[in-house]
């Protein structure tokens, strides 16, 4: 005896698509660097207003300037932004807060 399928014929089954990186929140002055809401507000309890900016200005100039950042052009760059990764570690350096 054959299975019941419940999906419709030719419709895909799984999860549905989070909708969490629509709503891209524009960050004055880093018009290149896409955030959501919710992440802008972590990262800057995370860590602070003056790191924070400073590591936005680096990563913008990397998105920018870089040939290998064309492949991150116009996506969530949320996940650049770990408290070990290169954009936090050079904006430390830069503000001396190593």
């Amino acid at each position: 005896m054959k299975k019941k399928s419940f999906r419709i014929n030719g419709e895909k089954g799984g999860r549905p698509k989070s909708d969490t990186y629509i709503s891209t929140f524009v960050i004055p002055g880093f018009n290149t660097v896409i955030l959501t809401e919710h992440q802008y507000e972590t990262l800057l309890s995370r860590y602070g207003k003056v790191l924070l900016e400073k590591a936005l200005t680096i990563f913008q100039q990397w998105l920018i300037t870089s040939p290998c950042a064309v492949k991150y052009a116009g996506k969530n760059n949320y996940a650049h932004f770990r408290s070990d990764g290169w954009v936090i570690n050079e904006a430390k350096l830069s503000t001396r807060q190593i």
